[in-house]
């Protein structure tokens, strides 16, 4: 199918829609489904060609292909997407291809899923067809960018060629270590390094020869200097600048509908925001905002109850420690800890509360976010051992990683 770029997201560059040629509603699209070379938001109203799919979450262009060349980059240096550490790096097919084991796999997320020790990639009952590992390709995507920082993508020539390769911290059925293994790309003008194997050290062609180039192996990314960390003291106070909260996660649609529609603001006409095409949505939302920072009297009643909902969360993690569960900030580099907050009923966690240890040693709330993005945070550390963050009991996530990596106002950073 056809169609023109109505927009890509100029903050993240990461997401934006497509206006298809059939006069249906909008396609959503994600930077990495689209072919090289990619677009920028400078690419708005080019043409472009795609493939289509449908699902309970809307429309969803994937294979984008530009029908014009890109905008030229302006400016000087340009900012970096931290989503796009990866494949600027490398050439990574997330579409479909025929591996080194001869057989063709849906995309390298597909090969990695294949191999590694089994575990639910996907929140609800069912992977959306569209996107079957959300958790997997955001995993792989920003464990990439911790070691990049952490200098543990190791490179090394041999007489067999150049190669690179990282430690991906997950493992097979037998618990032996998964690396990712990359070769020099041959095509000018193009990433350094392409993709090759997902591999065992010493298993198969690719783990040997992952073995006959790497001594020491890369190392595994590193989230703890400490047990400590991992650990919410319960003797500590919590400090939460709820107004700042919030607001922010009012405009940023990080609420449940339902909670935000039984406490709706005076001087707003109340519209069912979740079906809205995502700048509409954006756009209500932060009226929606404006008008609680008017009415006092309702900002008071969401911020009562925030603080009975953290109050809760404290006295569930004094009973179980395993309640507060370790996260990663992609954009600040930074861990944090996530509380679960209970705010339409005391049995049901509605979204996670971030909190960072202060230097006098409490702990300040940051900002709330919804459970795919919290439990996506976490897996980058580990699979979480929780009874309350646990991808079959979170309901499929709307498709908006927009906000990825950008769970952290600047201004309230540590």
């Amino acid at each position: 199918m056809r169609g023109r770029i109505k927009f890509l997201d100029p903050k993240t560059g990461m997401w934006g829609f497509i206006v298809p040629e059939d006069a249906g509603r909008d396609a959503h699209f994600r930077l990495c489904d689209c072919l090289e070379p990619r677009p920028s938001s400078a690419d708005a109203d080019k043409p472009v060609e795609f493939e289509l799919v449908e699902d309970a979450q809307g429309r969803h262009a994937r294979n984008v292909r530009l029908l014009e060349p890109p905008a030229p980059a302006t400016g000087g240096a340009t900012l970096l997407v931290l989503g796009d550490a990866l494949t600027t790096w490398a050439y990574v097919p997330f579409v479909p291809f025929k591996g080194r084991d001869g057989r063709q796999h849906a995309s390298a997320v597909a090969l990695l899923a294949d191999i590694a020790l089994n575990e639910r990639w996907f929140f609800g009952d069912q992977p959306n067809p569209a996107n079957p590992w959300p958790v997997l390709e955001n995993y792989l995507t920003y464990t990439f960018l911790k070691l990049q920082r952490e200098g543990n993508i190791v490179e090394r020539a041999s007489k067999a060629g150049t190669y690179a390769a990282f430690n991906t911290g997950l493992v097979d059925r037998l618990y032996d270590r998964i690396f990712a293994l990359f070769e020099s790309n041959p095509r000018p003008g193009y990433q350094k390094w392409r993709f090759c194997d997902f591999c065992v050290p010493g298993k198969g062609p690719s783990g040997k020869k992952l073995t006959s180039v790497f001594e020491p192996l890369p190392p595994a990314p590193t989230y703890f200097t400490s047990n400590f960390d991992m650990l919410l003291d319960t003797t500590k106070d919590i400090h939460v600048d709820h107004e700042h909260v919030i607001l922010d996660a009012v405009a940023r649609d990080r609420f449940p509908a339902a909670f935000l529609r039984q406490n709706s603001p005076r001087g707003v006409r109340w519209q069912e925001f979740p079906a809205m095409p995502g700048a509409e949505r954006s756009a209500f939302l932060a009226r929606v905002a404006d008008a609680f920072n008017d009415d006092v009297q309702c900002l008071r009643g969401i911020k009562n109850r925030l603080e009975d909902a953290t109050v809760l969360a404290e006295k569930r993690t004094k009973w179980n420690f395993k309640t507060a569960i370790p996260q990663y900030y992609p954009r600040h580099d930074i861990m944090s800890l996530l509380l679960p907050l209970c705010l339409t009923d005391d049995t049901v966690v509605d979204i996670a509360l971030v909190v960072t240890r202060n230097p006098s040693g409490s702990y300040q709330g940051r900002t709330v976010l919804p459970l795919p993005w919290a439990y996506k945070n976490a897996r980058l550390v580990s699979r979480p051992d929780s009874d309350w963050l646990t991808p079959n009991m979170i309901p499929p996530e709307e498709d908006r990683p927009e906000e990825e990596g950008e769970q952290l106002n600047v201004d309230n950073a540590v």
